[in-house]
């Protein structure tokens, strides 16, 4: 069976992002040592090479995220990292969950296809029945909680922030879920102030009667 992996940035006070759905102010405060620091963006590449397909979640998120990561080429300012991810999520196949996404939206991902929030769930549990890579979820907190909650997930890989959230924050998690985390793999970066944290996750049997 694949693996579902979700890939997420977290703050050391386990936020997922503000109030106001950014980041950017998180950064207020960010160690001058760790400026310019890419190394989630290289994680990100790294688990998009091993996946072949992603799921998004959300007509914001998604049309955000599209908007970005096709202006990306054009962009003289781009990193090589970032322009390697925008090649990646051109060319993986991409399922977005979402009831208000139409197919005129998808435009240039054509290989995108749209499933409703009813049946999110089914379609995931028949994707990870399916021969294949690893399904990779970046961002996308309510539809992996749900996913989560549902015994659907079987990683967490959470890279900690040197940055607190404090009262703006977000919670990484919409509620406790039913699920044993075991540590599998961390790792940290020279010259870097994140802390790589990778969980497989374990269901107990009566959860599933």
């Amino acid at each position: 069976m694949r693996k579902l992996i979700v890939n997420n940035f977290v703050t050391v006070d386990g936020c997922y992002e503000a109030r106001d759905k950014t980041i950017d102010g998180f950064f207020e405060h960010y160690h001058q040592d760790y400026q310019g620091d890419q190394n989630f963006d290289y994680y990100a590449a790294e688990r998009l090479r091993n996946a072949d397909t992603l799921l998004l979640s959300g007509r914001t998120s998604f049309l955000g995220n599209k908007q970005y990561w096709t202006s990306v080429p054009a962009d003289p300012q781009a990193t090589p990292i970032r322009r390697e991810i925008a090649a990646l999520f051109a060319s993986l196949e991409k399922i977005v969950v979402s009831d208000t996404i139409t197919a005129d939206d998808l435009a240039p991902w054509d290989n995108t296809r749209i499933v409703s929030v009813a049946d999110a769930l089914g379609e995931v549990a028949a994707l990870k029945r399916q021969p294949g890579r690893d399904i990779l979820i970046l961002m996308g907190r309510m539809l992996w909680n749900e996913l989560l909650n549902h015994e659907l997930v079987d990683e967490l890989h959470l890279t900690t922030f040197p940055i607190v959230a404090g009262k703006d924050g977000v919670p990484l998690f919409t509620e406790r879920p039913r699920a044993a985390l075991k540590l599998i793999h961390t790792r940290q970066w020279h010259g870097s102030g994140n802390t790589l944290a990778c969980y497989s996750l374990s269901y107990p049997p009566q959860s599933k009667a």
